[in-house]
């Protein structure tokens, strides 16, 4: 079978997400990083926006990050990711949903708006979020987002709060300590070794951040 080549770069969360459904899964491939301040003609040649993460194998590419890692569940069965009840598969799709519409929008919303006006409506929208997921999180009857296994649910958050020091440093806003499921949840993934192996430090995210928050780079 033809290796699995994953298109990445190290300050994206969205390829984050892939990374460690690629450790969790012990799924081998070949990691190729593009530089998103200079992309190669070549690989506008396999994606059309230039955008990661992407991967390929043979003549199959898949990108969008949530799409991947549902990929990459059906396609490399060991280590699921996902529950095996159809009602508890829908539930994880359901927060992997709110994820991707609710809480990392305005997440980034906070790191990329320019306009000083506009950050305190994100700001409550954030807090909004957070509010919903700590709720979600108290609920669960294991460590995990969806009870004592790890799902896909957890790989698509985490991202985001590795990067949260970019949010403390340049927008002054924190994960409060009332969110006391969240705080937990981030301990015990602190624990896993998909992400000991990928963690990135905060100063590494800030100096990262710094073009893009200081209006040097446009953000799509």
């Amino acid at each position: 079978m033809t290796k699995l080549q994953f298109y990445s770069n190290d300050v994206c969360p969205f390829a984050y997400r892939v990374r460690l459904v690629l450790a969790e899964k012990n799924i081998d491939y070949e990691a190729i990083e593009i530089d998103l301040h200079n992309i190669p003609d070549s690989y506008y040649q396999i994606s059309s926006d230039g955008k990661v993460p992407l991967i390929k194998q043979g003549d199959d590419i898949v990108w969008e990050s949530t799409v991947i890692n549902e990929y990459l569940e059906d396609a490399f069965t060991d280590n699921p990711l996902l529950p095996a009840s159809p009602i508890e598969r829908a539930r994880a799709r359901l927060w992997i949903d709110y994820c991707n519409t609710a809480f990392q929008p305005n997440y980034c919303g906070l790191v990329f708006e320019l306009d000083d006006s506009k950050h305190d409506a994100i700001r409550q929208q954030l807090t909004a979020a957070l509010d919903f997921m700590e709720q979600g999180l108290s609920e669960s009857v294991g460590p995990y987002w969806m009870g004592d296994q790890l799902t896909l649910v957890d790989l698509t958050y985490y991202p985001f709060f590795e990067h949260a020091p970019v949010l403390s440093h340049y927008r002054k806003f924190n994960i409060a300590s009332k969110y006391k499921a969240i705080h937990r949840w981030l301990e015990v993934m602190a624990e896993r070794p998909s992400v000991k192996a990928n963690r990135c430090d905060d100063k590494f995210y800030i100096e990262a951040y710094k073009p893009f928050v200081e209006g040097d780079v446009e953000h799509e």
